[in-house]
């Protein structure tokens, strides 16, 4: 590599579209790439990563970190399951090395982000903290001592199944009220619709009317016009991140508690009445340093970014 410091691929594999990038271990990104997600068979999904791996890769490029929607065994790297995917239990690391001619490292698809954020994001200079990610589904990676929190298998921190809403929507894990259905940016999506339908002559009826693909991006428009349904949806939201963020911060006690995803774009009309709700739940407040909730400080790249730094850091 002449010298030069190393670079690494980071992918981020979504239930839509799979983002690649070139990473230096600044965390500057030197290309990027994406593509559709194939989700019918492993052989096909890898195959779409190695193409986005060699569009993206350099000269410096010295490992490929791979983030996966699913549970990621640990101890090999291999998919044990992914709720978006229609395949399971692939040994997707060593598939994936095997295709690329490069060391790989995969984990969840949170965790990765996490490691983004504890290293260059709003978590730097803290060696522990909790980060949630608000999306079609919900994801939590935790930062405890410097390390990633895997757990004994590498399926920790699966905090989508924590209940929030105990008389909430149902789950397809079987239960209701679940963190990743209750208070999601799919749940955002959908209570948008809803009062789309209930109000078509709302500001937000109109939004959603006009055929805006993205209901949840439209909620956010609507509330900051003003939109008393609109207000309501991402109060609830936030409250009810609250509770479970504060049942994560009970749990591991992080420096501080990172929120992340597409509608953290909201700001403050999501993210007030998740602190407060934060700290109503937070066990002893004035017994503990105060906990921050912070918004995340990386965006749609986030995972893929995380990814490759974890690459790298892996391969020191």
């Amino acid at each position: 590599m002449n010298g030069s410091p190393a670079e690494a691929v980071g992918v981020d594999v979504g239930a839509t579209k799979i983002a690649a990038v070139r990473v230096a271990a600044d965390g500057a990104v030197s290309a990027r790439a994406r593509c559709a997600t194939p989700r019918r068979t492993a052989a096909e999904l890898v195959a779409a990563v190695a193409g986005l791996v060699a569009r993206v890769r350099g000269e410096r490029v010295a490992a490929v970190g791979v983030g996966l929607p699913g549970m990621v065994d640990a101890r090999t790297g291999a998919l044990a399951f992914a709720p978006g995917l229609e395949f399971a239990r692939a040994p997707l690391r060593e598939l994936i090395a095997d295709a690329v001619g490069l060391p790989v490292v995969t984990d969840n698809d949170a965790n990765v982000a996490a490691w983004a954020e504890y290293r260059l994001g709003a978590g730097r200079g803290h060696e522990h903290l909790v980060l949630v990610t608000l999306g079609t589904g919900l994801g939590c990676g935790v930062v405890v001592g410097g390390r990633l929190l895997h757990g004994a298998h590498g399926f920790a921190t699966e905090a989508s199944h924590l209940t929030v809403d105990p008389g909430g929507p149902w789950c397809e894990c079987g239960q209701r009220g679940c963190w990743g259905v209750a208070a999601s940016g799919a749940a955002i999506e959908k209570l948008g619709r809803q009062a789309a339908t209930d109000l078509p002559a709302s500001p937000l009826g109109r939004l959603i009317g006009a055929g805006r693909p993205d209901a949840g991006t439209a909620v956010t428009e609507a509330a900051r016009g003003g939109d008393g349904r609109a207000l309501e949806i991402l109060d609830r939201i936030g409250t009810l991140t609250g509770v479970g963020l504060a049942a994560l911060a009970n749990l591991f006690d992080p420096a501080v508690v990172i929120v992340g995803g597409g509608p953290v774009s909201a700001g403050d009309l999501l993210l007030a009445p998740a602190r407060a709700e934060f700290a109503r739940r937070l066990y002893a407040p004035g017994d503990r340093p105060p906990v921050p909730v912070l918004a995340a400080g990386f965006a749609d790249l986030a995972g893929a970014i995380g990814a490759a730094l974890l690459a790298l850091d892996r391969s020191r």
